[in-house]
């Protein structure tokens, strides 16, 4: 799959859509540090599947979304996409049709994310799997990115490997030994605890069997019993309906004289309710006729006002008109002495415009005169610099040369310093390097001690390893025993459980019993009930099988505390129809009991000594067991009871049992009330368990833990020793290293020696020349002097003519300054003119306007005066008019209220006639209720017959036939047959109905149970294959992977260092599953030696060489190195050049990189640059 094209839009700097086309060969990506070129590689690792922010160089996933610019609002989504070519189809089989494969990822700032392959919406975990195996991921050797590379050289042997295995491909099998070996766990567990419920099941299954068959002898009773008692309701029906129909008929003869009565008074409210309509109609009337009359004073009041108001209008107008005529006379007056004004300003503006005319032409004379003048003393300025220049020109010369004469004669004396200073030092040299000679030896010596006190301590290091090895297998051992017995544990605690499961539900319980158990255990309010008998009477476990003979169903007797409690619990069950339930008292009075035969020897003791009870709850074991006695076995009973007939019963530890009357009960105890007893033992017994594992398991992880520390200690002496080891390296690196400085500087003074003797001689010459060019300066010096002297005449004279030009000028410039201050006074004396004109034209316009306005307003005024007139003559005619209609509301208002008196009459005569028909209706309602309740009850009597039958049988009574039925004499022997069938009912006592139904449950599900236990076994084994197969193909692949790549690495090392040799080595030979990989490098000129002891750039090539050995070994379909080019200098870049050059034939690399040897190298550059910060774009140039 070769990678074709990266296309982003909105992802970090990128806001606008963004698309990176890479062909075969070798990409370079450029650009200034800050621009964006990271975040290219950012968005390939985050669309393979990166979850880190920090990896992205982030703090929060949102950092990915472009957050804005100066320019640019911050977008709401972040989107990148990954296309590659798949024309070859050697991607995934499930895309071989696609010709290309594109991996989409977006990030909106809502948090919400989305991945797509093909555009077709996918999980992440799909996009991990694509890419598995190939070389290519977020965390894969095909992504190099910054400081990847001091991560490979710097990582732990362990976290290496990481780079071997993803070459070897083994990654997606190791994900798939993951997902396995938690399967396998999840497994295990399941299994313990089916196993548990399994045998617990078991137990109920053989008990539930017996409760089965006698729910169906209880069901054919009952059966029986159904039958009887529909005849006799059938009956029952037949009575109540002949009765119901001889009431229905007399009660309607009483309706029918009813209904006459009730419509005579109906009539008379309704016309009382008529004449009640046509009171408050007049009663309407009237209020609105009064409305109306208060409505027109009203009006009349409104006119008198509003006539008020326009008088008052008009005489304000008339004054204002008075003030406006007076104003407009005076504003008349004032225009006419503008007028005046304004003439007179007009003739001065004429005379000065004359006078400014003459000053401006006497002005231009005198600056002609001035202007030549200045010519002349500009061209005179010009020689006299020229000649200066001259001047100083002879003087620096003169200067220099004296400078040169004295810098002759301090290079002189230097050299004479200089001479003492080489006889000096040659005189020191020679005892310093018979000194470092000595230096030398000695170091030499240090040497041999330190290499031989290392070779001691690699001596005990290893006996420290080897006793470390052995401390640590105890301790895996001893790590051995307690997960064994956190196993037993967690099975011990899996079986409590259950246990416990079982006892909370009731499950195996009688339906009544256990329907109020579990009301107590979700209503606190449901107090008075205690628990039951199997609660709180416990035996031993020798004794059990003789506790639950003796009490048999009596151990599901709910304890209660009076008899009150035990009926409301009755009730419930039979509103709730929830089976059937027996309720003990928990004080009960005392009986009479004879004394048991204790001193006979058949009798080993009263069973109530032998049992334990809960405090408070003595008196009911005495009650049910104070008549009790256990005897050694079955035949020491019956001679003990044939001997004495003793009225009491007799129990063996077998659990026969002889009661009082002799009856002898026997044989297999295989019920629930066995296993009642027995959970309740086992949960004790567990519990101790518990504890004694939990014990056992504190003492094991308390030894561990001293292993552990004897392992500490031994580690730590060792660490020490490594410490030491690595110390003496150290030294002997910095013996070694001083050593060859002390060579070095041996060397060094040698060459001083020599370098002396020549200095000495060329200072000698040095010194001749000197003596020579001094002579020559002296006499250049005088030349010079000689010339300056006649340059300096001539500059004189040019200087006097100059200042004799400038007194010309002052004075012509004189003349032009005073012509030009007289034009300006004139200037300003016109403008002033100019402006009092304008003023005074502009006040003119203003008052002439204000004129027309106010004459405007008086005409306004008059025409408002004439409507308030005319508005007054009107509102006194509407006032008039308001009057007169007044007296005529008021007299219709009259009428109104005559009417009303009269209707008022008619609405009494009415009400006395509706008072005498209302009891005699009320008396026939009464008489009819009383039919109605008579009916009423014998229709309850039926319903209450019909839904008895339905509670009881889900029948309808109505559907059965009455025909066939026995006679009325027959009645009360279908009683008594009824009731005989009940006694036998009776004495079954408890009867679990719902046994039947928990018994096929409690089979299905031990069937569904027992199928499920044997598919977690046959899944254990295949999960167990399934690893072991894994473990192999990694191993396998790993073990090849890892020659293949040392190999290629022993290759490539030498090439790029033009010598030297490097290996990779694994810390574990013998465990190829977790062995770590280190790396042992020699480059030219050095020991053998780990990576981490190297250089820089000696890190950063080593590196470089490793990544290449694994892309020669397994070639990923592309590679993106993030300036990994940056430690290397132009040599060792030049030979990584080249093996960038040769691998890309058979893989595209893509380079972020500052060098521009590297940008030769490439097929195609990228630019990015930045020219809206914030804002990165993307400029393309392919090499030539």
């Amino acid at each position: 799959m070769r990678l074709k094209r990266l296309e982003m839009v909105g992802f970090k700097s990128f806001v606008l859509r963004t698309v990176v086309q890479f062909p075969p060969g070798i990409t370079a990506i450029v650009g200034p540090n800050g621009c964006g070129k990271s975040n290219v590689v950012d968005a390939l690792r985050w669309i393979m599947g990166e979850q880190s922010a920090r990896h992205l160089r982030g703090h929060l996933m949102e950092d990915v979304i472009f957050n804005g610019s100066e320019s640019l609002p911050p977008t709401g989504m972040a989107e990148a996409s990954l296309v590659f070519d798949n024309e070859d189809e050697r991607g995934p089989t499930e895309y071989s049709g696609f010709s290309e494969i594109m991996v989409t990822r977006r990030l909106f700032r809502s948090g919400e994310s989305e991945y797509s392959i093909n555009k077709v919406s996918c999980r992440l975990k799909d996009i991990i799997e694509l890419f598995l195996g190939t070389g290519v991921g977020n965390k894969a050797y095909s992504i190099v990115e910054q400081g990847r590379v001091d991560e490979l050289v710097n990582a732990k042997p362990e976290e290496r490997r990481s780079i071997i295995e993803e070459a070897a491909g083994t990654s997606k099998y190791k994900s798939r030994k993951l997902v396995a070996e938690r399967k396998l766990e999840r497994t295990q567990q399941n299994l313990l605890r089916v196993s548990d419920i399994v045998r617990e099941i078991e137990r109920q299954i053989r008990s539930m069997e017996l409760q089965a068959k006698k729910a169906e002898r209880y069901r054919a009773l009952k059966k029986e019993l159904k039958e009887k008692e529909l005849a006799w309701a059938t009956i029952q029906r037949k009575g109540l309906e002949e009765e119901i129909a001889a009431r229905e008929k007399k009660l309607k003869a009483q309706e029918d004289r009813l209904v006459q009565l009730t419509a005579s008074l109906h009539s008379k409210e309704a016309e009382s309710e008529s004449t009640k309509l046509s009171l408050l109609e007049a009663e309407k009337e009237i209020n609105l006729q009064q409305e109306a009359v208060y409505q027109r004073k009203v009006q009349i009041q409104g006119e008198e006002q509003r006539i008020e108001f326009y008088k008052k209008d008009l005489a304000g107008l008339q004054d204002i008109k008075q003030k406006t005529e007076s104003e407009v006379l005076q504003m008349r007056e004032k225009l006419r002495v503008l007028t005046l004004e304004i003439e007179e300003l007009q003739k001065a503006q004429q005379e000065f415009v004359q006078l400014s005319l003459f000053e401006e032409a006497y002005l231009r004379d005198k600056e002609k005169e001035l202007e030549k003048i200045k010519l002349q003393i500009r061209d005179l300025q010009a020689e006299v610099e020229r000649e200066k220049e001259t001047l100083i020109d002879a003087a620096n010369q003169v200067s220099h040369l004296k400078n040169d004469s004295l810098v002759n004669e301090r290079r002189r004396e230097e050299i004479e310093r200089e001479l003492a200073r080489n006889r000096k030092e040659k005189s020191e040299v020679a005892p310093s390097l018979k000194a470092w000679r000595k230096k030398q030896q000695e170091k030499k010596s240090a040497l041999e001690h330190s290499l031989q006190r290392a070779e001691e301590i690699e001596r005990e290091t290893h006996q420290a390893t080897n006793a470390l090895e052995n401390w640590t297998r105890a301790k895996e051992e001893q790590e051995r025993k307690i997960a064994d017995l956190k196993e037993r544990l967690q099975e011990t605690r899996s079986r409590l459980g259950s246990l416990e499961a079982l006892q909370k539900n009731y499950q195996g319980y009688q339906e009544g019993v256990r329907a109020i158990m579990l009301k107590r255990q979700k209503e606190a309010a449901f107090d008075g009930v205690y628990g039951l008998v199997a609660e709180v009477i416990e035996a031993p476990e020798s004794y059990e099988k003789a506790l639950t003979a003796v009490l048999g169903d009596r151990l599901q007797y709910v304890i209660v505390r009076g008899h009150e409690e035990g009926i409301a619990a009755i009730e419930y069950l039979k509103r709730e129809s929830s089976g059937r339930g027996s309720f003990i008292p928990r004080q009960l009075s005392r009986r009479e009991r004879r004394p048991l035969p204790l001193t006979e020897p058949e009798v080993l003791s009263p069973l109530l000594n032998i049992v334990s009870v809960k405090d408070g709850f003595k008196e009911i074991a005495e009650y049910l067991l104070g008549d009790v006695a256990m005897v050694r076995d079955l035949k020491s009973g019956l001679d003990l009871w044939n001997r004495n007939g003793f009225v009491c019963t007799l129990v063996t530890p077998e659990g026969e049992v002889i009661d009082a009357m002799g009856v002898v009960t026997g044989g297999s105890l295989n019920g629930l009330e066995g296993s009642l007893l027995a959970q309740r033992r086992q949960m004790k017994e567990l519990e101790a368990l518990l504890s004694e594992f939990e014990l056992e398991l504190a003492n094991e992880e308390k030894a561990a833990a001293g292993l552990r520390e004897q392992i500490d200690r031994t580690e730590t002496k060792r660490s020490v020793l490594v410490e030491e080891g690595h110390r003496l390296t150290v030294e002997r690196i910095r013996l070694e290293h001083e050593l060859l400085q002390t060579d070095q500087e041996a060397g060094r003074l040698q060459e001083t020696l020599r370098m002396l003797q020549q200095e000495q001689e060329d200072l000698s010459t040095t010194l001749r020349t000197l003596a020579e060019e001094t002579k020559k300066c002296q006499a250049e010096i005088a030349a010079r002097l000689r010339e300056r002297t006649a340059r300096e005449r001539t500059l004189v004279e040019k200087q006097e003519l100059l200042a004799q030009l400038g007194k010309d000028s002052e004075r012509l410039e004189k003349e032009a300054t005073e012509s030009r201050i007289r034009g300006a006074a004139l200037g300003e004396r016109k403008e002033n003119a100019h402006q009092n004109l304008e003023n005074r034209i502009r006040l003119q316009r203003e008052i002439s306007e204000q004129i027309a306005a106010r004459e405007s307003e008086m005409a306004h005024m008059h025409q408002k005066m004439k409507q308030l007139e005319e508005a007054i003559r009107s509102a006194e005619r509407s006032l008039e008019e308001g009057r007169e209609a007044l007296d005529e509301l008021e007299e219709r208002l009259e009428k109104g209220r005559q009417k009303y008196r009269e209707i008022s009459r008619q609405l009494t005569e009415i009400e006395e006639a509706v008072k005498e028909l209302r009891p005699l209706a009320e008396a026939s309602q009464e008489e009819k209720n009383q039919l109605q309740l008579l009916l009423s009850e014998k229709r309850l009597n039926l319903q209450h017959l019909f839904e008895n039958i339905r509670e009881k049988y889900d029948l309808d009574l109505k559907e059965t036939p009455a025909d066939g039925l026995p006679e009325e004499h027959f009645e009360e022997e279908l009683l008594t047959e009824i009731e005989e069938l009940k006694g036998r009912l009776e004495r079954m006592g408890e009867v679990n109905l719902a046994a039947i139904g928990e018994f096929e449950e409690l089979n299905s599900r031990y069937q569904f149970l027992n199928q499920q236990k044997q598919d977690l076994e046959q899944s254990m084994a295949d999960l167990q294959r399934t690893i072991v197969k894994l473990n192999r193909i990694c191993r396998l692949r790993f073990k090849e992977s890892f020659e293949q790549i040392n190999q290629r690495f022993e290759e490539i090392f030498p090439r790029l260092f033009r010598g030297g040799k490097a290996r990779l080595v694994l810390t574990d030979e013998n465990d190829y599953l977790e062995t770590g990989v280190d790396i042992v490098a020699q480059p030219p000129g050095k020991k053998l030696q780990s990576i981490t002891l190297l250089s820089g750039g000696e890190k950063a090539l080593t590196a470089v060489s490793l990544l290449f050995a694994i892309f020669l070994t397994k070639p990923s379909p592309f590679c993106f190195l993030d300036e990994v080019d940056a430690p290397l200098d132009d040599a060792n870049l030049d030979r990584f050049n080249e093996m960038i050059k040769e691998m890309s034939q058979t893989s595209q690399f893509i380079l972020i990189t500052h060098n521009k040897r590297t940008m030769q190298a490439a097929e195609v550059l990228y630019g990015i640059t930045m020219a809206e910060p914030g804002v990165s774009k993307v400029v393309s140039v392919r090499m030539s």
